[in-house]
């Protein structure tokens, strides 16, 4: 791990971080464009047509083919080497680690995702049942209320870092 001085780097701007995170959505809408295609083919020639599943297996397969998936690469990309997902690495960003990368890169990236998950979980849940149950209300609640925490902090905070850095002790910095 590279050690470096908080006052030896530079934060990135809220322009150049928003051009960052557009070029990581354009890498999570490949893998899903890919994911996509290898389902249908996998759902045609296998099962002759898309099956039809429950709200605890689409809640599960959701979970498995895009969340955590996701989770393992960017924190892979972001835990190791390059100390960047491809967004930011295209840009010239990194993320530094006052521990250990591996383990507060899977931290920051499972938080990261986290808003995604429970949006997932609200969204399935109210196909299946109803958008206006429990489930779906809370976990709809949990996504929107994380969102708008993680971007007030970005956008708002002394040092632009969002609830995920802080607990996974990381910053994005340029490069």
């Amino acid at each position: 791990m590279e050690l470096i001085e908080k006052k030896k780097v530079e934060a990135p701007g809220i322009m150049l971080r928003i051009k960052e995170l557009f070029f990581d959505w354009l890498f999570i809408c490949g893998y899903l464009l890919l994911l996509l295609i290898a389902t249908l083919i996998f759902y045609f020639f296998i099962f002759k047509g898309i099956p039809k599943f429950t709200n605890l297996q689409s809640q599960l397969i959701s979970t498995f083919t895009t969340v955590v998936p996701l989770i393992i690469i960017f924190s892979i990309m972001e835990g190791t080497n390059n100390f960047a997902s491809w967004g930011k690495n295209k840009l010239g960003l990194k993320v530094i680690y006052e521990g250990s990368p591996i383990k507060g890169s899977f931290i920051r990236n499972t938080l990261k995702f986290l808003p995604w998950q429970f949006g997932h979980m609200s969204t399935i849940n109210g196909i299946y049942h109803d958008f206006n149950t429990a489930f779906s209300m809370t976990f709809l609640t949990l996504s929107m209320l994380l969102s708008i925490i993680y971007l007030s902090m970005g956008l708002l905070g002394k040092d632009k870092r969002h609830l995920a850095d802080i607990l996974a002790r990381s910053s994005v910095v340029k490069n």
